[in-house]
């Protein structure tokens, strides 16, 4: 039987959205984050999966929106995603950032008042809703970077809100994937009750000692093995317990990728989705 909420990130190591809501990717520039992160979303958006194929088979498409404030790769998911669901400003960002959580509490507040005593977004067969934040430390540091009141009243919206977000985001499956070079607090403003709410966690590429820890923490052994470009670390929280586990993460024919996404997303409906139920 297909579980509607799980991402093959290899054939092996299946993420289960649904328990585990959250990712964090790091990794040094060119060491393979990017291709992962768009290929996470392409099987975000078509679940449920068919078996060793990116594209699913969008009967739950999962909803994207996306903040790039370095304009890159997941910038250019504007072109393809419904208006105002692509951010690579400051203010946009904090714009979408406030209409994801908005959509989060709405789709809470249906939860709680119109489906039976405890039931989940999981439990009703809730299609999810992911925010996608590249380069996390490009981001943090813009908003860190407060002088006037007006600076300072973002800053704490958008921390705030964040907070917010990761406390309640697993019952309604509004899911969060951050990738950053480094997951620290001083150079990435990444804050440990973040990181806690995280169920998955990668690292791409070959790393030192003290990276892997910033990433996977203290405890977590590290295999001693070289990486190449696109293979990385990975812990998945309940199943991987004491080590991390090396993977390579899925192919991608850049030639057609772009085409590729273009089919990943083309059911892409806030109100659509929002309060869909399919049992």
């Amino acid at each position: 039987m297909i579980n509607r909420y799980e991402v093959n990130i290899t054939k092996s190591i299946k993420w289960n959205i649904a328990d585990h809501i959250s990712a964090l990717i790091t990794g040094a520039r060119g060491s393979g984050k990017s291709f992962l992160l768009l290929s996470l979303i392409v099987m975000l958006a078509t679940l449920p999966q068919k078996q060793n194929d990116l594209l699913g088979t969008s009967m739950m498409p999962t909803q994207i929106f996306a903040i790039d404030l370095k304009n890159s790769d997941v910038a250019r998911l504007r072109m393809l995603l419904p208006s105002n669901r692509v951010a690579h400003t400051k203010n946009d960002a904090l714009k979408i950032l406030e209409r994801f959580v908005d959509l989060m509490k709405r789709r809470l507040e249906f939860i709680q008042n119109e489906t039976p005593f405890g039931a989940t977004a999981k439990s009703l067969g809730m299609p999810a809703f992911y925010l996608i934040i590249d380069e996390w430390s490009a981001t943090s540091a813009v908003f860190n970077d407060a002088v006037t009141k007006e600076e300072k009243v973002q800053k704490f919206k958008w921390f705030n809100l964040m907070h917010e977000l990761m406390m309640l985001n697993r019952q309604a499956l509004f899911g969060v994937i951050i990738a950053t070079q480094q997951a620290t607090v001083t150079n990435s403003g990444l804050s440990t009750a973040i990181q806690e709410e995280v169920g998955l966690k990668i690292h791409m590429g070959n790393a030192t000692s003290e990276a892997y820890r910033l990433t996977f923490g203290n405890d977590l052994k590290i295999p001693n093995e070289y990486l190449d470009v696109s293979e990385g670390m990975l812990w998945l929280e309940g199943q991987n317990l004491d080590w991390a586990t090396p993977f390579a993460a899925p192919y991608i024919d850049t030639d057609n990728f772009w085409n590729i996404l273009q089919q990943a997303l083309v059911n892409q409906s806030d109100e659509k989705y929002l309060k869909l139920c399919t049992g």
